[in-house]
């Protein structure tokens, strides 16, 4: 069951990813996807269809991180520390 979960989780994920990634193109253009998918624009605005595919691939990508047991790492504490000499 947890492998077919996993397996689940991984098609959704890369489905929600593409369908962003394509939003993002119709919106910015082809070749800015690489550069809005880390911006707060390529989020889109609410209501729009860009943010409706933003917000279905955090869910997706909530569902994936959940069938591996692991956290989330975006929301993790920074650890600062001393630098090496």
């Amino acid at each position: 069951m947890a492998a077919s979960n996993r397996q689940n989780t991984e098609l959704l994920f890369t489905l929600a990813d593409a369908t962003w990634r394509r939003a993002i193109a119709d919106r910015f253009g082809e070749e800015a996807v690489e550069t809005y998918r880390y911006r707060q624009a390529g989020r889109g605005e609410p209501g729009t269809a860009l943010r409706r595919a933003y917000n279905m691939r955090e869910r997706a990508y909530q569902f994936w991180l959940r069938a591996r047991g692991l956290g989330d790492v975006r929301h993790a504490p920074r650890v600062t520390g001393q630098r090496e000499r």
